[in-house]
Order: C-alpha cells, then structure tokens, then sequence
C-alpha cells in the first residue's frame, strides 16, 4: 500500500485562474503544482468568442505573440493588458475562474 500524506497548509489547491483589474492573467497554486508551471516560460493566449473561453498553450522557446509567465511567491502571472483589450474581455475588476487542462491547453470560461 503506497499511501501519500497531506502535509501542505494555507493554500488552495483547486487550479485557478483570475483576470486581474492590472490586465493580467494570474495563475494560482493549485494550477502552478498540478501542471508543473515555472518561471520563465513561454505562452500563446487564444480566445474562443463563442464559447468565451480564454486557451492557455505553453511553447518551448520565445514566438511571435507569446507571453513570459512569471512566478513569484506561489502565484504565477501573465502579461495580458493587450490580449484583452483585442478582444474586449473586460478587466475591470479582478475574477476567479476554475482551470481545465484539454488538448494540451489550460482553458477557463468567462
């Protein structure tokens, strides 16, 4: 029987995401432990309007279009001020969203 204890205190570890009121997609604990995020990687932002689902795809190096994720005492944080304003997400005041993993993508619905 291999059985695995729960040691962790404090945080939540249901993968969120959050549009912040700074123009920033944030990314929080449970979603940075569960897929294994870190600081200094790459991602394209893709936005679904008739499903109004914001896509998360993490690439290997620097593309046209991708953004830096930065890390930073157990919140992860995304660059996005463009990316919404393009396609009129609004921003206004910050949001929580619960994160699913499909394809390859981190998405959350709006």
């Amino acid at each position: 029987m291999a059985i695995n204890y729960f040691t962790e205190e404090g945080r939540s570890y249901t993968p969120k995401a959050s549009i912040r009121k700074q123009g920033q997609i944030g990314l929080n604990q449970g979603t940075i432990t569960r897929y294994n995020i870190r600081d200094g990687q790459f991602v394209l932002l893709g936005y679904d309007k008739d499903e109004e689902l914001i896509a998360i795809r993490f690439v290997d190096d620097k593309q046209k279009g991708a953004k830096k994720v930065t890390v930073r005492n157990g919140n992860a944080s995304i660059g996005a001020k463009n990316f919404l304003d393009y396609f009129g997400i609004s921003y206004d005041e910050t949001k929580s969203y619960n994160v699913e993993h499909k394809n390859d993508l981190l998405i959350f619905c709006l």
